[in-house]
């Protein structure tokens, strides 16, 4: 976790810092550390675009043993912290000893000689400085840089040296996670005191001096299971209003905030905020103090991902996790936007970037909710490394394989690509001590808009209300009809549309995703291909999900559909006979289904599942056939965890137009040729 929206603005520092340091080989002055802003790592407005490739550079230089912990990148330098004693350049026999901290060019990977603070213990985190010239570095150690300093230091790129204007005091414990926040340095670890102030797990300095400011007062107690309470990471918001703190405590200033806490820092003293949950309340393996292990928000703030440890809990805990959450939601009981389940594997990073959720640990699966140890229905193999879909949690199709290990500690997410630090040599098949570069340039994740209207409907098949009339490869009832629709009012007269040789008797539900028509058929599969309104591409097998264990569920809900249509990385669909409106995650870039079914919705005022024959939504609103091929009509509402009809309900068609189907799908203007 150490993307662009949760630490010093990257890509500021990358303008400025080839001047700062030919010009300014001495520290900056204070006024240019205060102009600049305190926020982040790396700059939102320099989002990583698409997917980073599944090769990784050369010439990075190699961690020969212990692990590395923490990945942060001044200018062209990136330095390391982490457990370790030796580093080797690439290609080259020298081996140099650096104790927790060693610094290299991100271009040459050459080892940055000057620079050997050899602290005396661990190194947990490396943050940088706003000045483009030094770093903050916390861990557990005594000393660093020749100076008796304890758990907390900043010291400067060019030599090692420490920053003498930055005295913190005595911390009574070890820290583990460093931000930059509004002008205040964030403190967390496992420490009761700083500066000779009480103040558990979490506290605010001045960046400038170290000295106690008292912005962060809050008071944090208890614990998960047992053990001291502490925080382990923390991430903020790209303007700093709200900061999310995980790790082993049960309250925050008295009130419940088990394990995660969002914080309120837009005023004079840090508040906790609105959002609550109790999803981190699973008590999972006894082994643990906390099943906690990292948090980082978003690059437009919008959301946070929390990964976890804990062994495996079953489909509804917490325990082995990676979950969303909205960052302003408001709540008691706040419920995760989603989950994805690994099956029993621990995640200990995370990082959110435009594109993906980039996960690491020592998993084996992703979409693994109800099996322990084992790839279950629906299981997609992701070894050690993976990039999950913000909007459901599925692995996209980024899959380079690494040796497990303990896991992957850090990203660094940069337009030049996405550090990788772990505890492991291989990593996309080639040999990379510990960390490691993957290259930009991967795929393109399509955008996942929704359907606007006027557009093109077009109604597949006949309907009755048995919804089981006999296959016909060739009779009128195995048309397409295209009707012109403005979603207001009556529809164009229907005229007849190529059906691709499908008996669209046969299909369950049909919808356009990532620009293809996926249809549901009667045999239980679901197949994508091109339709540009006059022609057909080749049909493929949407199976990502069924490679290692058959989803039997999935199959059994496909034959069963008597509608369906897709918004927001999720399938809705109906069943015959059922009251609900479900949905399942999809992601139509990697093809997979979510192993489980999802309730969205019961009957509302105007939709009544069980009598949908063919459903699809525009323009925020839901359209759907009943059993007597009326086009009838409610509000679609977009939410998380999902969706779900409401509002003032409607007849679309008055005319008495025949809207009889199996399946209706909108078919988006663009310019497509199959």
């Amino acid at each position: 976790m150490r993307s662009g929206a949760t630490h010093v603005r990257l890509a500021l520092v990358c303008a400025l810092i080839g001047a700062l340091v030919v010009a300014q080989p001495a520290a900056a002055p204070v006024r240019a550390e205060a102009s600049l802003p305190l926020v982040g790592r790396s700059d939102p407005a320099r989002p990583v675009a698409g997917l980073v490739s599944a090769s990784v550079a050369a010439g990075t230089p190699h961690v020969l043993d212990g692990r590395v912990l923490s990945v942060a990148q001044v200018g062209r330098t990136i330095v390391l912290g982490g457990t370790f004693t030796r580093v080797r350049e690439a290609g080259r026999p020298h081996t140099f000893v650096r104790r927790g901290l060693v610094a290299f060019d991100a271009v040459t990977g050459r080892v940055r000689r000057g620079f050997d603070p050899g602290p005396s213990g661990d190194v947990r985190v490396v943050l940088p400085a706003a000045d483009g010239l030094s770093v903050y570095v916390g861990g557990k150690f005594t000393s660093i840089a020749g100076t008796r300093q304890g758990h907390l230091a900043r010291v400067r790129i060019g030599d090692g040296s420490p920053v003498r204007s930055f005295r913190p005091g005595r911390v009574t414990g070890s820290v583990k996670d460093l931000a930059l926040v509004r002008g205040r340095l964030w403190v967390a670890g496992a420490f009761t005191h700083v500066d000779g102030h009480p103040q558990r797990a979490l506290a605010t300095l001045s960046p400038r001096t170290g000295r106690w400011s008292g912005y962060m007062s809050l008071a944090l107690r208890g614990h998960h299971r047992r053990g001291v309470t502490q925080v382990l990471k923390i991430s903020a918001t790209p303007g700093g209003g709200r900061v999310v703190v995980i790790g082993n405590f049960d309250t925050v200033a008295g009130t419940s905030r088990h394990q995660l806490a969002v914080l309120d820092t837009t005023g004079r003293r840090a508040r906790t905020g609105g959002l609550r949950t109790t999803f981190y309340t699973s008590r999972c393996s006894p082994r643990v103090d906390t099943t906690m292990r990292d948090v980082d928000v978003s690059p437009d703030g919008r959301y946070f991902v929390v990964g976890t440890t804990g062994g495996y809990g079953g489909h509804s805990g917490s325990c082995d996790t990676v979950a969303r959450f909205e960052t302003d939601a408001v709540g008691r009981d706040v419920v995760p936007s989603w989950v994805d389940y690994s099956g029993g594997d621990t995640t200990f990073s995370v990082e959110a970037t435009t594109a993906a959720v980039y996960v690491g640990g020592h998993q084996r699966w992703w979409n693994n909710p109800d099996r322990s140890g084992a790839p279950g229905e629906g299981a997609v193999a992701r070894r050690g490394v993976a990039a999950l879909d913000p909007l459901n949690g599925l692995p996209l199709t980024w899959n380079p394989g690494r040796d497990l290990g303990v896991g992957v500690f850090d990203f660094l997410a940069t337009p030049d690509g996405l550090w990788v630090a772990s505890d492991t040599t291989r990593i996309a098949g080639r040999t990379r001590g510990r960390i490691a570069r993957f290259l930009p340039g991967g795929a393109a994740v399509p955008a996942a808009s929704a359907a606007t209207l006027p557009a093109d409907v077009y109604v597949g098949g006949a309907v009755d209300d048995t919804l089981d009339p006999p296959p016909s490869a060739s009779g009128a009832r195995s048309t397409l009809r295209r009707r012109e629709f403005t979603g207001a009012g009556p529809a164009a007269p229907a005229t007849p549309a190529p059906d691709g040789d499908l008996d669209w008797t046969t299909v369950r539900g049909a919808f356009v995703a990532a620009g293809d028509l996926h249809v549901a058929g009667g045999d239980g599969r679901l197949t994508r291909r091109c339709f540009d309104g006059a022609s057909y591409g080749p049909a493929t097998d949407v199976s990502t999900s069924d490679r290692l264990v058959a989803m039997r569920g999935w199959a059994s809900d496909v034959r069963r559909a008597s509608g369906m249509f897709f918004d927001q990385g999720r399938i809705y669909f109906t069943l015959v006979g059922s009251p609900y409106l479900f949905y399942r995650y999809f992601t139509p870039a990697s093809g997979v289904v979510g192993a489980r079914r999802l309730v969205a919705s019961r009957s509302v005022p105007g939709f009544d599942p069980a009598r949908v024959r063919g459903m699809f939504v525009g323009s925020d609103t839901l359209f759907w056939s009943d059993t007597h091929g009326t086009l009838r009509s409610v509000a679609w509402r977009p939410g998380w965890p999902s969706g779900h009809p409401g509002g003032a309900p409607s007849v679309q068609d008055a005319t008495g137009g025949d809207w009889t189907a199996r399946s209706l799908f909108v078919l988006p203007r663009v310019d497509r040729t199959c």
